[in-house]
């Protein structure tokens, strides 16, 4: 490809020699995370390829440089207490409120317009030309506090990739706005009605970590074909959705015999007592506020979940 690039005049040489060793790099720091990490011994050698097997035109690139680079890059990496975190996750946002009170304006927005769970640490660090350690380390804090989180981001070329758009949630092989995470099929399956973006990549982080499988139904329209369809054993049901609400969903969901008995939780920014008697009187099993907060979605999982 970058030969094919250096033909047509569209990069030079040296453009060609600094992407080659960038793309170097990054392999190796995964090679060295991923042996630490591990526990495994790596060792790694080059040796340059016979001059016949070369294209006419192709991309020269310093080893020892490309070693040097990456074993610096990882050291610092180590040093800078982020071992466990690789640069290939996708930062997302948890608690919209909380991270606008801590940020400046400025920085609140340039973060918002590129963090959407589909942009790893290193694609940001490009768009900022920030370096990648300085900017990974700025946004530990706030995935400490639970404000943010990292979360992995799918191949390209993967039969189940997904990605949340600034429309909503949406899957390259599944219909009607679902996101899902493929694991193993005995797990339980757990589904999520809501609109929103950051909300749907939230609930996905959280769920998958504690070892189920995730459906995102971003129209509240669809819902139920797609429930029939995927027979979740644990419902989320957002309150606040265009067209319908929640306790719509919720009459419509108790109407259908096949979920008579499936755990329908509540989920708002409203959190009055009105409101939760409301959804009970729909046949909602529970009620969980906003924001979405790992110790609240894990508390629904044990209680309807665990004995499953």
């Amino acid at each position: 490809m970058l030969t094919g690039l250096i033909k047509q005049g569209i990069i030079s040489e040296q453009q060609s020699t600094a992407i080659a060793e960038s793309n170097l790099i990054e392999i190796l720091f995964d090679l060295y995370q991923a042996a630490v990490l591990s526990g495994a011994a790596i060792h790694l050698s080059h040796r340059p390829l016979p001059t016949n097997l070369l294209p006419p035109v192709s991309t020269s690139v310093s080893a020892s440089r490309v070693f040097q680079q990456a074993q610096q890059l990882w050291q610092t990496w180590q040093e800078s207490e982020l071992t466990d975190w690789s640069p290939n996750l996708a930062p997302v946002i948890w608690d919209n409120d909380a991270l606008r009170q801590q940020m400046s304006f400025l920085a609140y927005h340039n973060l918002t317009m590129l963090v959407d769970g589909d942009r790893t640490l290193r694609d940001i660090a490009i768009q900022l030309k920030q370096p990648l350690v300085p900017l990974t380390r700025s946004l530990m804090p706030y995935v400490q506090k639970g404000i943010m989180g990292l979360t992995a981001v799918k191949d390209w070329g993967s039969d189940r990739s997904f990605k949340f758009t600034q429309s909503g949630a949406s899957s390259a092989n599944s219909p009607g706005g679902i996101a899902q995470n493929p694991i193993a099929s005995t797990h339980p399956l757990v589904a999520y009605i809501e609109d929103s973006r950051f909300d749907s990549v939230a609930m996905n982080q959280i769920v998958t970590q504690a070892g189920y499988q995730f459906v995102n139904i971003q129209d509240p329209i669809e819902a139920l074909p797609i429930l029939l369809e995927q027979k979740p054993s644990l419902i989320f049901l957002d309150l606040l959705m265009p067209v319908t609400n929640g306790y719509e969903v919720c009459t419509q969901i108790r109407r259908i015999s096949a979920f008579k008995d499936t755990p329908v939780i509540i989920v708002t920014g409203k959190d009055g007592i009105v409101d939760r008697v409301r959804a009970k009187l729909v046949g909602s099993s529970d009620f969980i506020a906003k924001p979405i907060e790992p110790g609240k979605v894990l508390s629904v999982l044990k209680t309807y979940l665990s004995a499953r």
